[in-house]
């Protein structure tokens, strides 16, 4: 099986041990990025909550157990990804080991497939994973000190929809003084465009996304 691109978060209340961890990992796999990013203390809990989507309950304040300082990210490959139930097993099996020995809680994040590496990515930098592996690798600690893309709000309508473009499988094109995303991950492109619903009619979801101070109107329509 050919190579795979996986993403470790060495959250700030876990840089304790972060030495044991990035041994491990340059033992198990092939390290290829380093990257430091500090995110803007106003906007950390923000970027957190769109940054796990659904899968950060209401509620819950993320923000204390990870710590709000800056955060390390391990880019690295697995040469035998091995799945089970969508999940590389491998990687799945590390997280776990690094949560245990940060104390049990929820410390480290990795992506799962590659599928979650790419959409972590797009969030963090605005890059998917040919991008990154176009730029080549970089042992280096590379420091990154920007917020989520539109985060938390986008700078141009442009920027928006370069970023939303990179979203696999989606098209974009102008409608009614406004934009057609057509995508068969049109929940992933709504977190992308960071989003607020307005009304649906069958088979479109019309959305507004902020660019500075204006509001602009999309439309993203689900395909398969």
């Amino acid at each position: 099986m050919q190579k795979e691109l996986y993403l470790f978060i060495v959250w700030q209340n876990a840089r304790f041990m972060e030495k044991q961890i990035a041994a491990d990992l340059k033992k198990k796999f092939e390290i290829f990025r380093i990257l430091e990013v500090t995110w803007k203390p106003e906007n950390f809990s923000l970027n957190l909550a769109r940054f796990y989507g659904k899968k950060l309950p209401k509620g819950c304040k993320k923000e204390k157990e990870t710590g709000a300082g800056s955060f390390r990210v391990y880019l690295v490959y697995d040469h035998n990804p091995q799945y089970a139930d969508g999940k590389n097993v491998n990687i799945v099996k590390s997280k776990y080991e690094y949560r245990q020995l940060t104390g049990g809680g929820n410390l480290i994040h990795a992506s799962d497939n590659p599928s979650e590496t790419n959409e972590n990515l797009l969030l963090l930098f605005g890059k998917t994973i040919k991008d990154f592996e176009q730029e080549g690798p970089d042992t280096a600690i590379t420091p990154y000190g920007r917020d989520l893309i539109g985060c938390p709000v986008w700078e141009s309508l442009e920027q928006a929809l370069e970023a939303v473009k990179k979203v696999p499988f989606t098209r974009v094109k102008a409608y009614k003084n406004s934009y057609l995303i057509h995508s068969r991950n049109a929940d992933l492109a709504r977190r992308i465009l960071n989003a607020s619903s307005h009304f649906s009619i069958p088979g479109i979801h019309k959305y507004s996304i902020e660019i500075g101070k204006s509001r602009q109107p999309v439309y993203i329509r689900k395909v398969n």
